[in-house]
């Protein structure tokens, strides 16, 4: 079953009347939980920025509404209210946490504050945005052994207000072994309790936990729907939509990211850079790496993305016999001409050292000395090549 939506104003779609896309979305969950079929443990599986977290959480309010109909939740009784604030006590939220203190046994109700303020501004967050939003700095995430006994005991009991009880379970992937304390609760569970498991990467899920759960993919948005809602829902122009749409891959996280920059001259810092990588200027790259490093981690991410997107295309249009490029008009002209100075041994190694350099910034690397580095890498990648006027 392939489902596919876009949210209303950036906030969580928790009615299945706001997910924009494929006509058949949400058809066939629906019609599960009216005649009674719903499995009680499945495994929504997509990549980051997908939307499989909030596939999540509008089934959980769709399966507690208590006056839905056959195409959706009504989304104003106090079960929808509810559960669209994150505060409906038979709705429990499971996901990787760290230590607040050294010592201490983390479980996810104690940063439900945070996890409540990340989904409320939108609900396509990756795990790097949580461990962000949480300060884990370096930490590792996990879904902890207490953890594991804390689900285990809110399940026990009896529900609420209503007749079901709803686990969600991001990143179960974060569980390692602590979740065979869990098999028997998700082979077995009390009446009327479901586990909806939201994971990025299911090979990395315990096979004891994948065979006892049913398992929904979900797609990747499509280039057009990600237009789509930049130019309709954001107000953007076609030419800018086109190019973010094509970075962001399907990913609508990082297309709100790339969309919420503050610096939107991405191309001419881009060929700037690559003027001063081309005439070895060593001094005007330390400048350019100072100002680029002060523009904040967020800003500096979202321009490494875009240049390898570029790049992308410049490979691309190398390799391909009448090629058409994938960007808005302006980078057009730049793929064009940047195509006939660099060598296919360039394009790798922009790409290893970009790549590179994304990760040690998420790693919170000192920004301006990073780049600097990668920029002197590039200056001795380019060194034979000496077109950089045609840039």
């Amino acid at each position: 079953m392939y489902w596919c939506f876009i949210p209303l104003n950036g906030l969580i779609a928790m009615l299945f009347s706001e997910i924009k896309g494929k006509a058949t979305i949400g058809t066939q969950i629906r019609q599960r939980i009216r005649d009674g079929r719903l499995p009680h443990a499945q495994l929504f599986v997509g990549k980051t920025g997908g939307g499989s977290l909030a596939v999540a959480l509008a089934t959980s309010q769709y399966l507690l509404c208590q006056n839905r109909s056959d195409t959706d939740a009504c989304g104003a009784c106090a079960s929808c209210v509810k559960v669209q604030k994150l505060i409906h006590p038979d709705v429990h939220y499971s996901f990787p946490v760290i230590p607040r203190k050294s010592g201490t046994k983390p479980v996810s109700n104690d940063y439900m504050e945070e996890w409540r303020s990340q989904l409320t501004d939108q609900a396509y967050i990756s795990y790097l945005d949580w461990m962000h939003a949480i300060g884990a700095e370096n930490k590792q995430g996990n879904i902890t052994k207490e953890e594991c006994r804390s689900i285990i005991q809110k399940l026990s009991l009896k529900s609420f207000e209503s007749n079901e009880k709803v686990l969600i379970m991001w990143l179960p992937e974060y569980l390692g072994k602590e979740g065979n304390a869990l098999l028997k609760l998700i082979e077995e569970p009390p009446a009327n309790t479901y586990f909806i498991l939201v994971t990025e990467n299911p090979d990395n899920i315990l096979p004891t936990i994948l065979s006892r759960t049913q398992l929904v993919r979900i797609p990747d948005f499509t280039s057009d729907e990600i237009k789509a809602y930049a130019q309709e829902e954001l107000g953007m122009e076609p030419g800018k939509a086109e190019t973010i749409a094509f970075l962001a891959e399907g990913d609508m996280n990082e297309a709100l990211k790339l969309t919420d920059s503050t610096d939107s001259d991405w191309l001419e810092s881009l060929k700037v850079w690559m003027r001063l990588c081309f005439r070895r200027d060593v001094p005007g790259l330390s400048q350019w790496s100072d100002q680029m490093g002060g523009k904040g981690r967020e800003n500096i991410k979202n321009f490494l993305n875009y240049s390898l997107g570029v790049f992308r295309e410049v490979l691309a249009n190398q390799m391909i016999t009448e090629y058409t490029i994938k960007l808005g008009t302006n980078e057009q002209q730049f793929v064009t001409n940047f195509s006939g100075v660099v060598q296919f041994t360039n394009i790798e190694v922009l790409y290893a050292g970009i790549n590179r350099c994304i990760s040690e910034i998420e790693r919170n690397a000192n920004p301006k000395l990073t780049l600097f580095q990668l920029s002197l890498k590039l200056r001795d990648t380019f060194l034979e090549t000496q077109k950089a006027s045609n840039v």
